[in-house]
């Protein structure tokens, strides 16, 4: 995509790059909780911030999770909940002992009970979600054409969830719908109750594990699409002319206009069932 940089958008681009952290380092970290880019996401996030009129803001390659929201009036558990664990890889299964291994890994050394009878207030438990969670990038692009044709690729090889913020900056998410998000047990004094057996527990983990595996093939086939973009962007650079970037502009206006008046409408019908039930 052949656009003029803005200063801004320049300059943006340079101190994110600047500050973003690959590996452990004791002596630097990045925003992120975890303080380093996760491993499997570094080649694209590589082929992104090499092209010209892209770069990446946020990054998560994936992870699977037990989560743990905090309830609204406890003043206990951090404001964001609890996460009992986290993977960024699939999770490798032992061929024996495998119901005290799940127990562990998921819940940690906390007494478990096993509580098919759902207590009648269950919804205002303080309930543990299983999660899968695909990649997602946020990315900023030099211009609106750019960011709709980054968001056309990303559609073509399968993150058909992704979408553009309609602000100054022109802001995408990128993600997929490859989602696991379900409750699982509640914790109450520290006891886990769980809701489900342990057959559940292990199908719960089978499912993120392939999961992760389609999530990495989609990974690569977005990487090889931006690759192959990047080399057609290099060979045809030029300066753009002033009628060239009237055009651009015009043609930015009106998918802009129109990316408005299409989430306005979403919006609008979002309201329309909301009103039915």
């Amino acid at each position: 995509m052949i656009t003029q940089h803005n200063t801004d958008f320049l300059s943006r681009k340079e101190q994110v790059i600047a500050s973003l952290v690959e590996h452990l380092d004791p002596e630097r970290r990045d925003k992120s909780p975890k303080g380093f880019i996760d491993a499997p996401i570094l080649d694209l996030m590589h082929v992104i911030n090499k092209h010209p009129d892209y770069y990446t803001t946020s990054s998560c390659s994936g992870r699977v999770a037990i989560y743990c929201p905090a309830l609204e009036n406890d003043k206990v558990a951090t404001k964001g909940g609890i996460w009992l664990y986290v993977s960024h890889d699939p999770i490798p299964v032992p061929e024996k002992e495998k119901d005290s291994w799940i127990l562990q890994l998921l819940f940690g050394n906390r007494n478990i009970v096993f509580d098919y009878e759902r207590p009648a207030d269950l919804v205002h438990k303080q309930l543990i979600y299983f999660k899968f969670e695909p990649l997602i990038l946020h990315i900023e692009a030099s211009s609106y054409e750019s960011a709709m044709h980054l968001l056309n690729i990303a559609n073509q090889a399968g993150y058909q969830n992704s979408g553009i913020t309609v602000s100054r900056r022109h802001m995408l998410a990128i993600r997929s719908t490859l989602k696991i998000d379900t409750p699982i047990a509640y914790i109450e004094n520290d006891t886990v109750y769980c809701l489900v057996d342990i057959a559940y527990l292990m199908l719960l983990v089978s499912m993120s594990n392939e999961k992760f595996q389609q999530n990495i093939e989609r990974m690569s086939i977005f990487e090889e699409k931006l690759r192959r973009e990047l080399e057609n962007n290099q060979t045809q650079v030029k300066e753009e002319t002033k009628e060239e970037r009237r055009e651009r502009k015009r043609r930015e206006g009106l998918q802009k206009k129109n990316q408005v008046v299409k989430e306005k409408v979403e919006q609008q019908d979002l309201e329309d069932m909301s009103g039915i039930f």
